[in-house]
């Protein structure tokens, strides 16, 4: 298993502007009505994450991408908050988005897109929108 080095921390660009993939497959017949079945394969949700850093983190960054994932070959673990707060996902670097934009001393920007991998978790259950109009703005409050 393969872990994100855990000493260094990704700015990871907010507002979730993720695009999602559609579920639902819709199967062909003849002469009728397509068929609808969803598709349980996840589409995997696109971070945007920025690494500042010396010297240093630029050669940690360089070993892990080029060693360790095989210049984004290679899946890893790595902990990002993809809109539920921080948690463990399996990722994967876009090779075309891995940036390292400095020139020297002190500072460098390493930025990439992590695909993070979707999970059964992460999607809604419908509770919450059953409960939203009832308590609105006030159910974090229920919740906790």
């Amino acid at each position: 298993m393969i872990y994100f080095p855990s000493n260094i921390k990704p700015v990871v660009s907010q507002g979730y502007s993720f695009t999602m993939g559609n579920n639902v497959l819709s199967i062909p017949t003849m002469g009728g009505t397509p068929i609808q079945v969803l598709d349980y394969k996840y589409t995997p949700i696109p971070v945007q994450c920025t690494v500042v850093g010396g010297r240093l983190v630029k050669q940690v960054m360089t070993d892990f991408y080029y060693g360790k994932i095989n210049s984004g070959a290679d899946k890893f673990f790595m902990n990002l908050d993809t809109g539920n707060g921080i948690e463990e996902h399996i990722v994967q670097i876009v090779p075309e988005s891995m940036s390292f934009n400095g020139g020297g001393d002190p500072t460098w920007i390493i930025s990439f897109t992590a695909l993070c991998e979707r999970t059964p978790a992460q999607d809604s259950t419908g509770v919450l929108a059953d409960m939203y109009p009832i308590y609105g703005d006030d159910i974090d409050a229920l919740l906790a």
